[in-house]
C-alpha cells in the first residue's frame, strides 16, 4: 500500500513539471517577435491524461502497522503416542463374575409321562346283588349234646349296619320253600330251626312287595359231616377237620348275617 502511494505521487510530480514548462516556453516565444525562418514542429506529447489520484493527507501511515491475516490458520494436528500402551482394566481373580444369561436346560431330559386319570363315573354303577352275605359261623348253643340248639340266627342290616326289618328270606335248598321275615325276634332279625337235613338261605324280598336279589348260602346242617368244617372251627367248636370229626353227632347254631349293598 505504501509502494502504491508513493509511485502515484511521483507520477503526480512529473506531470506538474511537464505542465509548468509548456507554460514558460509559451511566454517566452510571446515576447520575443523573430521572423522565424523554419517553423518546427511542436514535439509529440502524449495524450494520456492520468487520472489525479488524491493526495494523501499529511497523516502519516504508520509503519509499523502489521496486516491482518487474511485466512485463518487451520491447527495442526498435534501427534498422538503410538507407543502409550492402552490402560488395561484388570478383574480380580477370586470374585465370581455373575452370569448374564439363563443356562437352557438340558436337552437330553426325558418329558415327564402323563398321567392316566380314571374319569369319574357317570354314573354310580349298580351291585351285582342288592344283599351279600357277611357272616357265617356255627358256635355251641346251650351244649353239644342232644339238649342243645339247633337254630340259625338271620339278621339283615343296611349298607351302614342298622338292622332292616321287614325283609323276607327264603329257605331253597328244600321244597316247599320256607320264608321267615326280619323283625319278629328283634331289630332286623328272625330265627330258622334245623331238624336232620340241609338248608340254604337267601333274601327274596321285603313285606312292601318289593323284591332284591342276593347271595345265597353254602350249606347249613346238623347232620354229621354235612356242616362246613371251617364254619364250626370259626366258632371254637374244633381246632381243625381232624378234632371236629372226633367230636361225631353233635348239636350246634349258627349266626348268619346279610346287609345290603347300597
Amino acid at each position: 500500500m505504501r509502494n502504491r502511494i508513493l509511485i502515484l505521487a511521483a507520477v503526480a510530480t512529473l506531470l506538474l513539471g511537464a505542465l509548468l514548462g509548456c507554460s514558460l516556453g509559451s511566454q517566452e516565444s510571446a515576447r520575443v517577435t523573430a521572423t522565424p525562418t523554419k517553423t518546427q514542429r511542436p514535439l509529440f506529447t502524449s495524450t494520456f491524461t492520468p487520472t489525479p489520484s488524491p493526495v494523501p493527507s499529511d497523516t502519516p501511515v504508520p509503519t509499523d502497522t502489521a496486516i491482518p491475516p487474511t485466512e485463518t490458520s487451520l491447527p495442526t494436528e498435534t501427534p498422538q503416542p503410538t507407543d502409550t500402551p492402552a490402560p488395561t482394566l484388570e478383574v480380580p481373580t477370586d470374585t465370581p463374575i455373575p452370569a448374564t444369561e439363563t443356562p437352557a436346560a438340558p436337552t437330553n431330559t426325558a418329558p415327564p409321562r402323563p398321567t392316566n386319570t380314571p374319569l369319574p363315573p357317570t354314573s354310580t354303577p349298580k351291585p351285582a346283588v342288592d344283599f351279600r352275605i357277611t357272616e357265617i359261623v356255627a358256635f355251641e348253643d346251650g351244649s353239644l349234646t342232644v339238649s342243645g340248639l339247633h337254630n340259625i340266627y338271620l339278621t339283615v342290616v343296611d349298607a351302614s349296619g342298622g338292622p332292616l326289618d321287614g325283609i323276607i328270606l327264603e329257605e331253597v335248598n328244600n321244597d316247599p320253600h320256607e320264608q321267615v321275615v326280619t323283625g319278629n325276634k328283634g331289630p332286623g332279625k328272625t330265627e330258622f330251626t334245623m331238624w336232620a337235613g340241609d338248608y340254604r338261605f337267601k333274601v327274596v324280598g321285603n313285606t312292601s312287595g318289593q323284591t332284591f336279589n342276593s347271595e345265597t348260602t353254602h350249606v347249613l346242617s346238623i347232620v354229621f359231616e354235612h356242616a362246613v368244617w371251617d364254619d364250626l372251627i370259626r366258632g371254637g367248636i374244633c381246632t381243625d377237620e381232624a378234632s371236629c370229626r372226633a367230636l361225631g353227632p353233635m348239636h350246634f347254631s349258627y349266626n348268619v348275617t346279610f346287609q345290603r349293598t347300597w
